[in-house]
C-alpha cells in the first residue's frame, strides 16, 4: 500500500463534509446494502442504506454489546419459562437453569438463540420490555443512531422493529470496538452443554465457518423471517483495512452472500485505510496555534489517490486528493490538546516550500509531521 509523507500546505480552506467513491454501480439484488470502513466509519459503498428495514436476528448483535459493556460476565442468570419457551432458534435452555451471563451472549451470537436473548433481556433489566427501553436509549445515546427502534432483543417480527443498513453498520462498528464482542462474533463454534444438550455449536454463518471461504472474514451474523428475508452483517481485514458489510432483505441466503463478497470485493480492491498518528503535532495554518492529537484520526481513500494535508488557521485538518477536493475533515479542537504558539522567525517561507515539496515526493511507511 502506497503511503506518503505529509507537511501542512500553509492555506485557508472550509470545512466541508466529504465522500469518498470509486464511481461504481454494483448489482446488489438485497433491498439495501451497505460497506463501511470500520476505522474511519467512511461509507465506500451504499444502496438503500437509510431505508427502514426488519433487520431479523442481525438485532442481537445490539442485544449483545450492551449485555457485555453493562452486565457482570460472570454473573450466573435464572432462565425464566417466557425465555425457554421462545419461539424460533433456541440454544435449548430449561426454566431455572442457571448460565453464566458471558455463555448466553456467545450462545445467543452463534447459534442465534432467541432463548438467550430473552434471558439476557431479562436478567439485564428485569424484563424484556425494560430492556427494551435500556437498549434503545443506549443505541441512541451512545452509539448515535437516529433510525433504530427495536421492541425486543432478538429480531422476531414486528411491524414496528425497524432499523436501516445504515444504522446496523454503525451498531456493529461501535460493537467491533470491544474486545469481548470481536472474540464472540469471530467464534465458528463453541463447546455447550446445559440441562438437556451437550453438543457444539456451530455459526450460522457461511463464509465464517468456512463453507465460503473469503481471505480475511472475522465475524458474522446472519437472519431471517418471512417480513425480512436474508439478512447479513460480515467483517472482514487485510493488513490495516478492516471492513464492515451489511445486507438487507435479499430473496435467498445465496445473494445475502454473493452480494457480502461483491460488497467486500469493492471495498479491498478500491480503497485503502490511513491514520494520524495519536500524540502526532499539528500547527495550524499561520503557525498561531499547536494541536498534540490525543487520539489517532482515521481516514479512507481511493488507492491511487495523490493525497495533501492542509490546515487552517482556525485548526480544520483537511485530507486532499490530487484534484484538491477533501476527502476527510477533522476539527482539531475537538481531537487534541491546543497551545498558543509562536513562529520561529528562523524558519524561511522558502525553506518550508522546499520542505513541501520533498516531503510529498517521497514514499514511505507511515507519516511525518514537522514540528517547526
Amino acid at each position: 500500500m502506497k503511503k506518503f509523507f505529509f507537511i501542512f500546505i500553509l492555506a485557508l480552506i472550509p470545512f466541508a463534509s466529504t465522500t469518498v467513491s470509486a464511481e461504481s454501480d454494483l448489482p446488489l439484488n438485497s433491498e439495501a446494502g451497505i460497506i463501511i470502513d470500520a476505522k474511519s466509519g467512511k461509507v465506500l459503498y451504499e444502496k438503500n442504506m437509510n431505508k427502514s428495514m426488519y433487520p431479523a436476528s442481525l438485532t442481537k448483535v445490539a442485544t449483545a454489546i450492551y449485555a457485555i459493556e453493562h452486565g457482570d460476565q460472570n454473573e450466573l442468570v435464572t432462565v425464566s419459562k417466557k425465555a425457554a419457551d421462545a419461539d424460533g432458534s433456541s440454544v435449548f435452555i430449561e426454566p431455572g437453569e442457571e448460565i453464566e451471563l458471558s455463555k448466553l451472549i456467545a450462545g445467543m451470537l452463534i447459534n442465534s438463540g432467541n432463548d438467550a436473548a430473552i434471558a439476557i433481556a431479562e436478567h439485564m433489566s428485569g424484563s424484556e420490555k425494560l430492556f427494551m427501553e435500556d437498549l434503545n436509549e443506549f443505541l441512541r445515546k451512545e452509539v448515535n443512531v437516529t433510525d433504530t427502534h427495536f421492541t425486543n432483543p432478538h429480531g422476531l417480527f414486528d411491524k414496528d422493529h425497524v432499523t436501516t443498513a445504515s444504522d446496523l453498520a454503525k451498531i456493529t462498528q461501535y460493537a467491533m470496538k470491544n474486545e469481548t464482542f470481536r472474540e464472540y462474533f469471530g467464534k465458528k463454534d463453541l463447546p455447550w452443554k446445559v440441562e438437556t444438550w451437550d453438543t457444539t455449536l456451530v455459526t450460522h454463518h457461511k463464509i465464517l465457518k468456512g463453507e465460503l471461504p473469503y481471505k480475511g472474514i472475522t465475524g458474522g451474523k446472519t437472519g431471517f423471517v418471512s417480513k425480512s428475508g436474508y439478512t447479513l452483517i460480515s467483517t472482514a481485514t487485510r493488513g490495516e483495512q478492516d471492513l464492515i458489510a451489511v445486507t438487507l432483505k435479499a430473496p435467498s441466503d445465496k445473494v445475502a452472500y454473493s452480494d457480502t463478497e461483491l460488497l467486500f470485493d469493492y471495498g479491498f480492491e478500491n480503497f485503502t485505510s490511513a491514520k494520524i498518528d495519536k500524540k502526532s503535532m499539528l500547527y495550524s495554518a499561520d503557525y498561531s496555534h499547536s494541536y498534540r492529537l490525543n487520539e489517532n484520526l482515521y481516514y479512507t481513500h481511493l488507492i491511487n489517490d495523490e493525497l495533501s494535508i492542509k490546515t487552517s488557521n482556525d485548526g480544520i485538518l483537511s485530507i486532499m486528493n490530487q484534484e484538491g477536493k477533501a476527502i476527510e475533515s477533522f476539527d482539531l479542537k475537538t481531537v487534541a490538546d491546543v497551545r498558543n504558539t509562536v513562529l520561529n522567525a528562523s524558519i524561511e517561507k522558502e525553506t518550508i516550500n522546499q520542505k513541501l515539496i520533498n516531503f510529498l515526493s517521497q514514499d514511505g511507511e507511515g507519516f511525518s509531521f514537522l514540528s517547526f
